[in-house]
């Protein structure tokens, strides 16, 4: 498998699957206010489900963000750079991302589901391990460090452009 293929698979099943806890969001949201104003008795759990729901959908959006290279950035320096300094601040840039994420994300999160799932923490009114709650982080890292290295690779296989159609 590709890169590219790689990165399409990524990005299209992340995309459904942070459409489908999106819907899912808002279902809770919905259902949690209705029963709190019309039935004055508002689930314990739907407050904790949204919480849940709405992280796992900003870290795995995140993920789609830079599959796509949709992520937030300032580039207004990056695209008055010469086109080798271009490529040198995008190498630097997914190295730091590669850091982040298997420093952060895979080592940290995973460092954090074990501590939790050892002490049986649970989310009160979900009844479930706090341990799951967590996991996004090891595995939105691992997904980074993949697209990040293929990125890597990508830019430094890719030909050096020196002037409009000319390349080294």
């Amino acid at each position: 498998m590709t890169y590219e293929s790689f990165q399409k698979h990524v990005a299209r099943y992340l995309g459904i699957l942070c459409a489908v806890i999106f819907v899912l969001l808002v279902l809770d949201v919905l259902w949690g206010v209705f029963t709190r104003e019309v039935l004055d008795a508002q689930p314990a759990w739907t407050q904790e489900l949204a919480t849940f729901l709405l992280v796992w959908l900003a870290l795995l959006g995140g993920v789609l963000a830079y599959a796509d290279d949709r992520h937030l950035g300032v580039d207004i320096l990056v695209t008055k750079l010469q086109p080798d300094s271009k490529r040198i601040t995008r190498l630097v840039t997914h190295f730091c991302v590669l850091g982040f994420s298997f420093t952060v994300l895979i080592i940290g999160g995973f460092q954090l589901f074990t501590s939790r799932w050892e002490s049986g923490q649970e989310l009160p009114a979900m009844g479930i391990r706090k341990a799951w709650f967590y996991s996004v982080l090891p595995l939105c890292g691992i997904l980074i460090t993949l697209l990040s290295t293929g990125k890597i690779v990508a830019a430094l296989k890719s030909p050096l452009v020196v002037e409009e159609g000319e390349t080294l």
